[in-house]
């Protein structure tokens, strides 16, 4: 090959090589900055409660906070009052369930719950969900001797 032609080739080179630099650099950066994010995230679960076993109109689980107004099927859907047996909350944020019923815990009736944890005596627990749960409380009625 001759010098003149690896001239032209080498000078041909240079100019695809300056061709792509001056484009490159004709090119406007791309941005790095964000003009603002919005993250919409759900911060509350569902909260179902059952209650079963040995139970009357008498017989429910109540929440703190408020919401949870809930008994037997048949009490749950009696139409004087709210008979709720769900309810939304904050994930990760605790609620206690008491259970209710005639007579004293422990000597006329128990309860044992199903998905949360008992405290006190055990005729409460308490949840912090990070999911939908769902909690059953079960009564056990105390025969006499």
């Amino acid at each position: 090959m001759s010098r003149v032609s690896i001239g032209l080739i080498a000078a041909g080179l240079c100019l695809l090589a300056g061709g792509a630099e001056a484009a490159t650099a004709a090119s406007p950066a791309p941005p790095t900055d964000v003009d603002g994010v919005v993250i919409v995230a759900d911060t509350t679960v569902r909260l179902s409660v059952a209650v079963g076993g040995d139970i009357n109109d008498n017989t429910y689980v109540t929440s703190a906070p408020s919401g949870v107004n809930c008994g037997g099927a048949e009490y749950r859907y009696q139409t004087r009052e709210n008979r709720q047996c769900w309810v939304r909350i904050r994930r990760r944020t605790p609620i206690i369930l008491t259970a209710q019923n005639n007579g004293r815990f422990g000597v006329d009736w128990t309860v044992q719950w199903v998905g949360c944890e008992p405290i006190g005596n055990g005729a409460a627990c308490t949840l912090s969900a990070q999911d939908e749960s769902q909690v059953a409380a079960l009564f056990t009625r105390k025969t006499a001797p």
